[in-house]
C-alpha cells in the first residue's frame, strides 16, 4: 500500500470517527435541551379551578414542595448533561480537526 492509499484509508477512518463524535454531540445536546425544558416547565403553573381558598392554598403549598424537590433533581441531571455535552463537544472538535488535517494532507499530494 502506497502513501496515497494509506492517506485515503486514514481519511475514511477520520471521517467515520468525526461523524460518530458529531452524532454523540447531537445526542448529548438533545438530552441537555430536554432537561432544560423540564426545568422551564416547572415555572409554568396555572390556577386550580373551582377550589375554595383553603384548598387552593394547600394545592399551592404542596405543588411548591414538589417543584422544589423536582428542581433539585433536574438541576443535578442538568449538571450531568452539561458535563456529557462538554466531553462530547471536545471529542467532536478533535475528531473534526483530525479529519481536516488528513484532508489537507490529501490535497497536498
Amino acid at each position: 500500500m502506497n502513501d496515497a492509499a494509506r492517506l485515503r484509508a486514514l481519511k475514511q477512518i477520520a471521517d467515520m470517527l468525526s461523524d460518530r463524535d458529531i452524532a454523540q454531540l447531537s445526542k448529548a445536546q438533545s438530552q441537555k435541551a430536554r432537561t432544560e425544558a423540564l426545568l422551564r416547565a416547572l415555572d409554568q403553573t396555572s390556577q386550580p379551578a373551582d377550589l375554595g381558598p383553603a384548598a387552593v392554598a394547600l394545592v399551592v403549598e404542596r405543588y411548591g414542595l414538589w417543584t422544589s424537590n423536582r428542581r433539585i433533581v433536574l438541576n443535578q441531571q442538568l449538571a450531568r448533561d452539561t458535563a456529557s455535552w462538554i466531553i462530547a463537544r471536545d471529542a467532536a472538535q478533535k475528531a473534526f480537526g483530525r479529519a481536516q488535517v488528513v484532508q489537507s494532507l490529501l490535497g497536498k499530494k
